[in-house]
């Protein structure tokens, strides 16, 4: 039986942001970097005691709001910082579902964001970055924009407004109970699923053994590092004699062109269907928790979203 004693410390809460185009504004085709990459500036902005100074050589890095979500750096005293010298970032931006990239003067669009452990107490100081983020515009041209709503996903499956005085729900990812499953267990991924195998990125639809070793492995982390849980060596290959039964899983192309970092990003993967056959029951905790938390890289931005079909 795999240790997944580190679920139970996982703890989170889920925003959702809608803002008014102030004028027309155009975003790429997957709108997660355009959020994030907006959010980080303004955040930057707001919070950062020292401009122009990288945050790597920067004695707040460790508790800069920025730096602790966009960096998340691992300070050095920690026992395993020579392989992780980052942890996961403990929050995660998604983008709502559709192909709408134009938006005109009057028009709403908005976002989730969902804070991860720790990252939850930085919520006063997010919020005043998420009224911030229209002063400093998004997409081709930055058009302005303002925040209309901010609203929190309760525990009875709601969204409700955010108390002026008050706080977002903390949730668990295992609150909404865990399904049970017979012999095939069917995911649709509905933004690119990225996963790598060997040091490369997974061209093929992924074995569950695989999914599930990644899967274990990211939120075993950000249970060590942001919700309190102890130290978890996940062993791997634990998930054998479950095969692949069925996959309708199709490869999506994107890339998207990186400001900060001057350099192309993939968001490749894949998105669709799979399913697998086996014995799933000791592991439908960890893909329960793995619908709010997603898998794979790049789930910073919202990829690797996936729902238990």
């Amino acid at each position: 039986m795999p240790d997944l004693s580190f679920l139970s410390t996982l703890t989170l809460t889920r925003l959702r942001i809608t803002f008014k185009a102030l004028e027309p504004i155009v975003l790429p085709e997957y709108k997660g970097s355009a959020f994030r990459g907006c959010l980080g500036e303004t955040l930057r902005r707001v919070t950062c005691t020292r401009p122009g100074q990288p945050c790597i050589t920067c004695s707040e890095r460790f508790g800069c709001p920025f730096s602790v979500l966009y960096n998340s750096f691992v300070e050095p005293g920690h026992p395993h910082a020579r392989k992780f010298a980052n942890s996961p970032h403990p929050y995660i931006i998604e983008p709502e579902p559709g192909s709408q990239t134009f938006f005109g003067t009057g028009e709403t669009f908005r976002f989730s964001l969902v804070l991860i452990g720790s990252a939850i107490k930085l919520f006063p100081v997010l919020a005043s970055a998420l009224g911030k983020m229209g002063e400093t515009g998004i997409g081709k041209g930055r058009g302005r924009f303002v925040p209309v709503k901010l609203e929190s996903f309760s525990n009875n499956g709601e969204y409700r407004d955010v108390p002026v005085f008050g706080g977002p729900v903390i949730l668990t990812p295992g609150g909404a109970g865990c399904p049970g499953t017979g012999n095939r267990l069917m995911l649709g991924f509905e933004t690119p699923l990225r996963l790598k195998a060997g040091g490369k990125p997974a061209t093929s639809p992924p074995g569950f053994e695989l999914f599930v070793d990644r899967l274990a492995q990211r939120l075993s982390l950000l249970a060590h590092f942001h919700c309190g849980a102890e130290w978890c060596e996940i062993p791997q290959g634990e998930a054998e004699g479950i095969t692949i039964y069925e996959s309708k899983l199709q490869w999506a192309d994107w890339r998207r062109y990186s400001g900060t970092q001057d350099t192309k990003m993939n968001f490749d993967g894949f998105v669709g269907e799979i399913t697998w056959e086996g014995n799933f029951n000791q592991w439908m905790p960890l893909i329960a928790a793995g619908e709010w938390l997603h898998a794979g890289l790049t789930a910073t931005f919202g990829l690797g979203k996936y729902s238990i079909l």
